[in-house]
């Protein structure tokens, strides 16, 4: 059985490659656990966990939410369900490929 530890560079991977369909970057801080995620728009989301797979996304408030905002908010919320349920799954996930439909 797959622990947490070994899920999360996988999930991480994945995540990764499903941001750059959006065109969104993902920086990992210097805090364990903690991500930065920055749409074309400039908006920044901040990204952590204290348990995997219970993972907290913030809007980090830096000017004025916009209908865009919140149109990237819920494609990284839906990408963040998509690839947690993806490395959970899949008794082999090393194999995770992105040509699975969300």
């Amino acid at each position: 059985m797959k622990t947490a530890s070994n899920l999360i560079p996988e999930f991480e991977t994945l995540f990764r490659q499903k941001l750059r369909l959006n065109n969104c970057r993902l920086k990992k801080k210097k805090q364990e656990n903690h991500y930065e995620i920055t749409t074309p728009a400039k908006d920044i989301f901040l990204m952590s966990w204290c348990e995997f797979p219970k993972i907290n996304l913030i809007y980090q408030p830096i000017g004025i939410r916009t209908k865009q905002t919140i149109v990237y908010e819920r494609a990284i919320r839906d990408h963040i369900n998509f690839c947690v349920s993806s490395v959970q799954d899949n008794p082999d996930s090393s194999l995770i490929t992105l040509d699975r439909e969300n």
